[in-house]
């Protein structure tokens, strides 16, 4: 009797080393052979659900944005005092292992997504849901034009993620630009 193959799952274990292999060494790092040796299968196996490392980066984008990344992130905003603004700072830049590997794989999705169009298109509902929420969160506080308020806020954090992930700026030197930013508003 012929073996029933979850596809689905043998993609997921795939791209899940893709990103794992993102995380520590960037996407520059990915190959077919890379993500074969580092999932534990044959090039042929990657070859087979994937005919290019472009259709294969494009899955791993998607099944990360899937993940609940997002979720996990609300989730931690929400256990943090004031859930505001200054939350959603203190969660999104990089400030232990696991923020500084969720970072550096949406990091290097977003410098990916400048070249590759389809990179960029699947990840404009993610930008668009967090200007949202902050724009949601800004209203709240009764900021003028939340809007605009929420685009220059995200512009802020995208431009200091990199500067904490690079360590040219601290978690709580970052956390002092926002604040003074907030203050601002």
């Amino acid at each position: 009797m012929p073996r029933k193959v979850d596809h689905d799952a043998r993609r997921r274990h795939i791209v899940e080393s893709l990103l794992r292999i993102t995380a520590e060494h960037g996407l520059e790092a990915v190959s077919l052979r890379e993500v074969a040796a580092a999932a534990g299968v044959s090039m042929g196996q990657v070859q087979h659900y994937f005919a290019t490392k472009d259709e294969m980066l494009l899955y791993a984008l998607r099944h990360w944005l899937s993940l609940g990344t997002h979720d996990g992130f609300a989730s931690r905003v929400a256990r943090r005092a004031d859930g505001g603004p200054r939350a959603v700072a203190a969660e999104y830049l990089p400030y232990d292992e696991t923020s500084r590997r969720e970072a550096c794989v949406a990091v290097a999705f977003v410098s990916r997504a400048a070249v590759r169009p389809e990179i960029a298109a699947a990840l404009a509902p993610a930008f668009a849901g967090f200007a949202a929420a902050l724009r949601t969160m800004l209203d709240a506080t009764g900021v003028p034009d939340p809007a605009a308020e929420a685009r220059r806020l995200a512009a802020l954090l995208d431009g200091l993620r990199p500067a904490v992930l690079t360590g040219a700026l601290s978690h709580a030197d970052a956390l002092a630009v926002v604040d003074r930013h907030l203050k601002s508003l």
